[in-house]
């Protein structure tokens, strides 16, 4: 049952999204902010603006009056526009119903047209919820060495980046990454087992690709929980700045509608022309029954993966890869070893009510046996690297390569 947590985040079996919060486009912000003055005489407070986004983040202080101002108008029409994809027995969020009367209003006003606006939306952290499968702590176990390839010729690789959690120091990462203090963990024992997500991540890439550069962004906190998509594509645009070419993304979520959350297809709009993108496809190829009675199947899009402009991987024979065809390439996710904690370890699971809960306490020496798509969109990535270096083309041109090399094992999996 849909609920509204304690931190202003209306949460449903499929999605959550900070509840009074709106994302609109720079270009109509007035437009809209009048509009909506008009229909409840109510405004907004602007919080943030991004030029690289073309977007502004804004919060809603007197949500409430703004939902009782439309109540009468608008609440049938918004629960019509639900049918097939809501329990009709559900109350109806205040922001789905703000959002309905505004592009209602402006489509009947212009004839269909709107302009673009949107929930901020939260992204899943690392260990996939609400998706079943891999990047579980259950799937998680110490290891007693990763192969590593060592640098053959320091700094003549491709710059890549990694947007993920913090990364933990390790001596088989020394010298070949780029990060600022703050997205650095130095936190001690027991740690959180989503905090060595971005490390692992890292040895994944650097086998395949050991000259490559490695520039490291942290989104997610020392628990590797979710976080917003305002947030994200932030991040994801700040890449623009650096020599970044391709870039890892091992996060993403699920909409009621299926439609690409508006923040991050903006994102990966302004990102794609310059930077390749690759994502972790999900881990929902085997969902719960009850995630099915809510609307998540094994043919759920994940978002950016799903994204026209995205490379999504999936894992090679895995039970919890998708088998979809947006999916553009498989590689290795199961039982992979890389780069991980030192110490002990609390393996860490979140519940969709957002809480965390500790399942097992284990002690690792710097590495570990993980499986996840997180893992398959980090080898692809060393892969595009190392093959751009190998070859002497561009990191473009490499991944065009590999996807078209790979349009038969796709394929093949479809139709299994």
């Amino acid at each position: 049952m849909p609920f509204t947590d304690p931190g202003g985040v209306y949460r449903s079996d499929t999605e959550a999204w900070k509840v009074d919060q709106l994302v609109v486009d720079r270009r109509y912000q007035t437009l809209i902010s009048n509009r909506l003055t008009d229909l409840t005489g109510h405004t907004w407070r602007e919080l943030d603006t991004s030029p690289e986004l073309g977007l502004t983040l804004c919060d809603l202080p007197e949500l409430a009056a703004i939902e009782q101002a439309l109540m009468a108008g608008f609440l049938d029409g918004v629960r019509r526009s639900r049918v097939g994809a809501y329990d009709p027995a559900e109350p109806i969020p205040a922001l789905d119903l703000l959002l309905y009367a505004l592009r209602t209003d402006f489509e009947e006003k212009y004839a269909g047209w709107s302009p673009p606006m949107a929930k901020n939306r939260l992204l899943d952290g690392v260990q996939g919820s609400p998706y079943t499968g891999g990047g579980r702590p259950d799937e998680l176990a110490p290891a007693v060495h990763a192969e590593v390839s060592r640098l053959t010729a320091p700094g003549v690789g491709p710059h890549v980046g990694i947007l993920d959690s913090k990364v933990v120091p390790h001596p088989d990462l020394e010298g070949r990454f780029l990060a600022s203090a703050t997205d650095i963990y130095t936190g001690g024992a027991p740690h959180p087992s989503p905090v060595g997500h971005a490390t692992f991540v890292a040895g994944v890439i650097l086998k395949h690709a050991p000259d490559a550069v490695l520039v490291m962004r942290s989104i997610l906190d020392n628990r590797g929980v979710e976080v917003s998509s305002w947030s994200v594509a932030k991040a994801m645009v700040g890449f623009l700045r650096t020599d970044v070419k391709v870039l890892n993304l091992s996060f993403g979520c699920t909409t009621h509608d299926n439609r690409p959350p508006t923040v991050l297809e903006r994102a990966v709009q302004r990102l794609s022309p310059t930077i390749v993108l690759v994502a972790a496809a999900g881990n929902h190829g085997r969902p719960t029954q009850r995630r099915r009675a809510a609307g998540i199947t094994e043919v759920t899009p994940v978002w950016p993966a799903a994204c026209a402009d995205v490379i999504a991987v999936g894992a090679r024979d895995a039970e919890f890869s998708p088998k979809v065809p947006w999916i553009n390439v498989l590689a290795d996710g199961v039982a992979v070893t890389s780069t991980y904690l030192t110490g002990e370890v609390d393996l860490v699971e979140r519940l969709l009510t957002g809480e965390e809960v500790v399942q097992d306490k284990m002690q690792f020496s710097g590495y570990a046996t993980w499986s996840g798509t997180s893992f398959a969109c980090a080898a692809v990535v060393g892969e595009i690297a190392a093959r751009a270096t190998a070859q002497h083309i561009s990191v473009r041109a490499a991944a065009d390569l590999i996807v078209a090399e790979s349009g038969d094992e796709v394929l093949a999996e479809l139709t299994l």
